[in-house]
């Protein structure tokens, strides 16, 4: 009999057969078919517990669903409570951190400035008026 055949018999799902071959519990032979490879059960074992498989299956479904671990309400509140606070330090931090990133650009620009005027030509105000007038005509 196929995978489904044997589920259908035994009152379980589809994977639960297919983790009952993995594991060993049940007996299969993979064959070729007419789609591909498939698996054909020989004999289905007596001693099967379809309850304890289906049971862990709904758990391993359980397991693998996104649920949050907490309950009760309080306990929440207390969490959300502590990650606002430290949420909170963290920003205390990052302002201080911008404060003092924002004080050294300043430094540093108006030392910026003070080279350029330290390496700029002299020019002589006679030879700026000219430039400046040369320029408006």
């Amino acid at each position: 009999m196929n995978i489904a055949e044997a589920a259908k018999t035994l009152g379980v799902s589809t994977r639960t057969i297919r983790r009952y071959i993995k594991s060993g519990k049940i007996q299969a032979e993979l064959i070729v078919g007419h789609f591909g490879e498939e698996y054909r059960i020989l004999d289905l074992p007596t001693d099967l517990q379809p309850e304890d498989e289906d049971t862990q299956e709904n758990e391993e479904k359980q397991a693998t669903t996104t649920q949050s671990p907490i309950q009760n309400p309080g306990q929440t509140f207390a969490l959300s409570i502590d990650f606002f606070k430290e949420m909170q330090d963290k920003n205390i931090t990052m302002a201080a951190q911008l404060g003092i990133a924002t004080e050294r650009i300043r430094n540093l620009e108006s030392q910026l400035k003070q080279l350029k005027l330290l390496t700029a030509p002299k020019v002589s105000w006679w030879k700026k008026t000219f430039i400046t007038r040369k320029k408006k005509s």
